[in-house]
């Protein structure tokens, strides 16, 4: 259940059609940028939720923070068109004194949205008792072919991706106008020289840059994944996460690192081909190997971290410096696909134990 942000005005079904099949490959691909991405807006609307405290405002809550971050919110000025602004801008805006805080409840807010946080539990329980089957399964001794476990190692992304985007509005396609009785040019000409530059994304770069998003930091990529018309006209999905605390970095760490590690339980798997077999060896190997050398650049690099991590940024962003990110995550996106070649593969002949029910009166008696 990808929570996409709000689409442009003038975008059909059919572009937001192959935007979602795009984030639904990558999500069955490599969900951990999946992962990344929500834990970044998650973080990015708690950020804005102690902003907006600190202006008195007890109204404005973590569903407004994403709402605004997914382009929920349209600023019209006197002299421009609308453009979308984010919880960020909104702030500034707010704490400037040109807007007061947007009236719109929560309620009003989820009643946009095509799912409320009763259905994404169930949604999560409904995975889960996949997972149930396959635990049931190990412990009868029953085999688990390699696509159950990969399933069950997307699933532990997905419920940290439920839980990242459980305040998050699903689907929303009608964004909510705020106008202001003043120009952009006045905003601008009273930010000072922090305004003087001219705009990547919309004339409130100022306030929030154009590198929150992952794309803004490699402008000649931009134009094929995100937005290309200037000011935005929707905001796009790929925000560069700003983690901050040890214990957001930690929690995300933990599981990638156990999605990644789960494949090793199929280390004696009854594979249909030694070739297989050591395929999925290597691949096992080499993933963990590039998280491994991921983490000590990671640490190198951010040694004596700042407040907000952002994840796109420092190294990642100079040559030579870039190839200690960039080659561990080409080795472990081709390690990846590897793992998931094999999976698939592996369904041409699988052990005669893989097509046997469970007999679950074993756990429940009298069932």
């Amino acid at each position: 259940m990808l929570h996409l942000n709000v689409p442009a005005s003038h975008e059909g079904f059919w572009t937001s059609f192959f935007r979602k099949t795009r984030w639904l490959i990558l999500g069955a691909l490599a969900p951990e940028t999946v992962l990344l991405a929500s834990g970044g807006q998650w973080a990015s609307a708690k950020r804005s939720l102690a902003d907006m405290r600190e202006l008195g405002s007890k109204e404005w809550t973590l569903v407004h923070g994403f709402y605004a971050d997914s382009g929920g919110f349209l600023l019209q000025t006197l002299d421009s068109s609308p453009f979308p602004v984010t919880a960020k801008q909104i702030h500034y805006l707010v704490k400037e004194k040109y807007m007061a805080i947007p009236d719109i409840s929560e309620k009003e807010i989820f009643d946009k949205s095509k799912a409320d946080q009763f259905t994404k539990t169930i949604a999560c329980l409904q995975t889960g008792w996949f997972v149930t089957e396959c635990i049931a399964r190990a412990i009868q001794r029953l085999p688990i072919s390699p696509l159950e476990l990969s399933t069950c190692a997307i699933i532990l992304c997905t419920v940290a991706v439920y839980f990242f985007w459980l305040y998050k509005p699903l689907n929303v396609t009608t964004p909510t106008t705020l106008t202001i009785d003043c120009s952009m040019a006045t905003i601008l000409v009273r930010a000072g020289t922090e305004a003087e530059k001219p705009f990547w994304n919309t004339p409130m770069d100022f306030v929030e840059p154009p590198t929150v998003y992952t794309f803004g930091n490699w402008p000649s990529l931009a134009k094929y994944w995100g937005p290309y018309r200037k000011p935005f006209v929707r905001i796009p999905n790929d925000r560069n996460p700003q983690l901050y605390g040890i214990r957001q970095r930690a929690a995300y760490s933990l599981v990638v690192v156990f999605f990644s590690t789960i494949s090793f339980a199929e280390w004696y798997f009854d594979f249909p081909s030694p070739t297989e077999r050591l395929v999925w060896r290597t691949a096992c190997i080499i993933a963990e190997a590039s998280l491994f050398v991921h983490a000590i650049a990671e640490a190198v690099s951010h040694h004596a971290p700042p407040h907000d991590y952002t994840y796109i940024e420092g190294y990642k962003l100079r040559w030579p410096a870039n190839m200690a990110f960039f080659v561990p995550a080409t080795t472990y996106f081709l390690a990846r696909m590897a793992l998931v070649a094999v999976a698939l593969s592996s369904l041409r002949s699988l052990p005669a134990e893989s097509y046997v029910n469970l007999q679950w009166s074993t756990f429940i008696p009298h069932l």
